[in-house]
């Protein structure tokens, strides 16, 4: 095991294990927020529970990618209807009521919650009542009134979805929302002060109209801060839902007229319906344009007129909404919709008298115009003309009628705010899935850390008993080469020097010069060798350096074979840096011994030594020219060298191999695994 690679590699796992949630807290990171941005989805390949969440957040995201979806805040300037705070009155005086106007038939009452700007908090649900009742009657006093619902339990703030009141076949002409439950400051006793009221719309659904849409609202109690809180603001459609328009995107734009220098260049949108019929109401959407994503209500006008006529030339026009008198508040991306109450008509018209400022001049621009009558959008066959067109691709008149608000498809109110209704719901869910999500996997990171902690301290256990052991080890070398030295020295140098002593001795007492002559000549053949294998212990001894085991065979090669012919061929890969003393030294006796028995036996004249690599195995090969191997019986007591080589090979998990080649001579291999 390479230990310090294993630790690094553990290390590493312990750090992302344990770091990504670390990070994610110091930054900050909601824990849903965390969860979407997950990178640890592969989890989920050994986490059953964990697969069906990911599966199950796939779908609702599959799902929540097909409903209308509320916009991310309210982007026109009026929030709705804010009751003054209750003080010494009942709880009952907290009411708003509608005047449909006359009586009428309804589905579905829709109250829409106000959504307080980022700059004054963001508060979702701000004002909205804990407990209320929704009644109908006909006559403004509720005498006789229907209850449509009349909570006695506190309920759920809606935060920023619109709250469905189902009341199929409910009829009156007035519409009463009242605060059984407000909100307010809840004091130290519990109780509730300062309560108040507050709503951003009231709906009245019947099949596609909102019948409370324009309709005049009256209540106890107002704060009047135009254009923020206003009665009016109730029925204004202008809310946090936005405009009626469901998911996707279309390539059409809208409606925009020619620039203008003046504000007051009078500018018209003429739709002819064909026929005379009742009209139900008009409603204008306003243009959101992508070249300016910014400006909301994108050239909706300042000051403007509806009417309709029976005739072309509206010579006796009847008027169903005139704003010629003051400016308009910029409904942003919110619908207006128009009461028309039935007038009979066959030509709409809408007459911008002061345009939105561009730049440096000034225009008139809508994406849609629906006329209702009977219930049903007569608009989308009806014929458009024009003041002017701007001349640039995306703007026509036919664009105006063609069932989509900017760059997505309107839907039926009652599809519209059950859709809004259900992407709500789909939200919550989503968002407690991928609490589960995160949490789950917070607990497999857990495990993880734990994990990585153990798995580092085991391989520092690991570790640390890997140095103690080759620490022991190498004492035990170490012990071990002392001795072999000890033994080298005593065996070789020693009894070398034993020699010299006894030859010396004996010079100094003989009388015959040449037999003195001779044993000089044996003493310094003797120091010689003895020096040759101080010079042999030294280099074993000596730390390794690249090289040093090639270089001194060849030395030794040189050495022991002088008078010989000697090709020395060094290994094409280069040898490790450092080699084990046990490893040089055993290779080096092999060689030398060899060597040995080449000088005294071979009789040759030419010797070969060469490095080769064979795959795993490093073989040094000595050739020489000599007489070659014994025949059998030539040599019957063969001593102990080669047997010496071959055990001193196997230490090394090898092996020595002599052979004749035909050619003659004698091949010796030392065939040992390659040093690493």
């Amino acid at each position: 095991m390479n230990s310090p690679r294993f630790l690094i590699t553990a290390c590493t796992l312990g750090c992302l294990v344990w770091g990504e949630p670390i990070c994610a807290q110091a930054q900050g990171t909601p824990p849903v927020v965390a969860a979407e941005a997950s990178r640890w989805s592969w989890l989920s390949h050994l986490d059953g529970t964990l697969k069906r969440l990911n599966e199950d957040i796939t779908l609702l995201e599959t799902r929540l990618a097909t409903l209308a979806h509320l916009p991310e805040e309210q982007t026109g300037e009026r929030l709705g209807y804010h009751s003054r705070i209750l003080q010494g009155g009942r709880v009952g005086d907290l009411w708003v009521q509608v005047d449909l106007g006359a009586s009428r038939e309804f589905d579905t009452v829709v109250l829409v919650p106000v959504v307080l700007p980022r700059e004054l908090g963001g508060i979702a649900g701000y004002g909205f009542p804990r407990r209320f009742r929704v009644a109908v009657a006909e006559t403004p006093d509720m005498a006789n009134e229907q209850v449509l619902i009349d909570s006695s339990t506190d309920l759920p703030n809606p935060g920023r979805a619109p709250l469905l009141i189902h009341a199929k076949g409910a009829r009156g002409q007035h519409l009463r929302v009242t605060a059984t439950g407000p909100t307010g400051r809840v004091g130290s006793d519990g109780r509730i002060n300062w309560p108040s009221l507050a709503l951003a719309e009231v709906m009245a659904l019947y099949g596609d109209r909102n019948l409370a849409a324009g309709r005049r609202v009256t209540a106890p109690t107002s704060r009047e801060a135009a254009p923020v809180w206003s009665l009016q603001n109730l029925t204004d459609g202008e809310s946090v839902l936005g405009a009626p328009v469901g998911a996707g995107s279309k390539s059409r734009k809208g409606w925009h007229s020619e620039a203008y220098p003046e504000a007051t260049t009078p500018v018209s949108i003429t739709l002819d319906l064909d026929q005379v019929m009742p009209l139900d109401d008009v409603r204008l959407f306003p243009m959101r344009w992508e070249g300016y994503p910014h400006w909301l209500g994108f050239g909706f006008p300042v000051r403007y007129r509806v009417e309709c006529a029976d005739d072309p030339s509206f010579s006796t026009p009847r008027v169903i909404a005139d704003f010629t008198g003051h400016d308009v508040p910029n409904p942003g991306m919110n619908a207006v919709t128009l009461p028309a109450d039935g007038v009979q008509a066959r030509l709409v018209r809408i007459t911008a008298t002061q345009q939105w400022e561009r730049f440096t001049d000034h225009a008139f621009a809508l994406s849609e115009v629906q006329v209702y009558s009977g219930g049903a959008n007569v608009a989308r066959q009806a014929t458009v003309t024009t003041t002017s067109v701007y001349p640039d691709k995306p703007w026509a008149n036919e664009n105006l009628v063609d069932g989509d608000a900017s760059d997505n498809p309107i839907l039926p109110l009652q599809n519209w705010v059950q859709e809004l209704q259900e992407s709500s719901r789909v939200e919550h869910e989503l968002k407690s899935l991928k609490a589960q999500r995160y949490q789950r996997e917070a607990k497999w990171k857990r495990g993880l850390l734990r994990g990585g902690i153990g798995l580092v301290l085991l391989t520092l256990a690991g570790l640390t008993t890997s140095l103690v052991r080759n620490s022991l080890r190498r004492r035990r070398e170490l012990r071990a080469l002392q001795q072999r030295i000890a033994r080298d020295l005593h065996d070789e140098v020693g009894s070398n020097l034993a020699g010299i002593s006894l030859l010396s001795r004996e010079a100094s007492q003989t009388a015959s010069p040449p037999l003195r002559r001779q044993i000089l000549e044996e003493v310094c053949r003797v120091a010689d060798e003895t020096a040759a294998s101080m010079r042999d212990l030294v280099w074993m001894v000596q730390p390794g350096m690249p090289g040093d085991l090639v270089s001194g065979l060849r030395l030794t090669a040189g050495r022991m074979l002088s008078g010989m012919s000697v090709q020395f061929h060094p290994p094409e890969t280069a040898l490790p840096p450092r080699l084990e003393l046990e490893f040089k030294r055993e290779i080096f006796l092999i060689f030398k011994e060899a060597l040995q028995n080449v000088a005294r036996h071979s009789g040759a004249k030419n010797v070969v030594i060469s490095f080769i690599r064979e795959g795993r195995l490093m073989v040094v090969r000595i050739k020489d020219d000599g007489k070659g191997l014994p025949k059998a019986g030539e040599n019957p007591n063969p001593g102990n060298g080669l047997e010496n080589m071959r055990q001193r090979a196997r230490s090394l998990r090898g092996e020595v191999r002599l052979s004749s080649p035909e050619e003659g001579g004698c091949e010796v291999q030392i065939r040992v695994p390659w040093p690493v």
